[in-house]
């Protein structure tokens, strides 16, 4: 797993860096997503596998290749916090409830470009994604958190931008993804198979270019 990190983080160098060789140069977006994250927990032995909704912040680039292909890179940080307060039935003296997940990601992979005019654009192709997460679960002074959990996924996404101006414009897509999961505590191991859909909205700027 570390040397597929490095690898995956190599890669990301060497699509940051790339030269650019068309004149629209390079695009940024900034904004919203949500997606599933996958985690397991130890318990008499066995880890079991479960899985969670997600929201979170992503920064999408693109480094324009030609005038109708890019390779890009993703980062993603998710985020889902949930309380609960106990009610009339619960033991008298039951202390709040509180559970809590964190998550980033990383994606590297290739778009096909198509333009709709001189404003707008539609973008979809494959790349490579690598997940990690841990959740943590509270109740009252007792903690407990879970070891980090990785995912390695192929993931496919299509999407779209509208430029408002010269340089800034909103930009939205949505994906689906299947991959490998891995999960070990105390010796218990579980490798599952999980697949879910993604999405995010928000902007996008562009920068070089005429």
């Amino acid at each position: 797993m570390k040397k597929m990190l490095a690898l995956l983080s190599l890669a990301a160098l060497a699509v940051l860096t790339a030269p650019v060789a068309h004149a629209e140069s390079l695009y940024l977006g900034v904004g919203l997503s949500h997606g599933t994250a996958d985690f397991a927990l130890e318990d008499n032995g066995f880890a079991s596998a479960y899985d969670h909704s997600e929201y979170g912040f992503k920064l999408d680039y693109w480094n324009m290749m030609a005038q109708d292909y890019a390779l890009t890179a993703s980062f993603n940080l998710g985020r889902f916090s949930e309380l609960q307060k106990p009610g009339v039935n619960a033991p008298t003296g039951a202390p709040d409830f509180k559970y809590s997940q964190s998550s980033w990601s990383v994606r590297l992979g290739g778009d096909r470009v198509e333009r709709i005019g001189k404003r707008a654009f539609l973008f979809f192709g494959p790349g490579i994604e690598y997940w990690n997460g841990t959740a943590k679960f509270k109740s009252g002074n007792t903690a407990l958190e879970s070891e980090h959990i990785t995912r390695i996924s192929l993931h496919g996404r299509m999407g779209a931008a509208m430029m408002l101006n010269a340089s800034t414009g909103l930009q939205a897509s949505v994906g689906t993804k299947i991959g490998r999961a891995t999960y070990t505590e105390l010796g218990a191991e579980t490798t599952w198979y999980p697949s879910s859909t993604d999405g995010s909205l928000g902007l996008v700027f562009r920068f070089g270019g005429k």
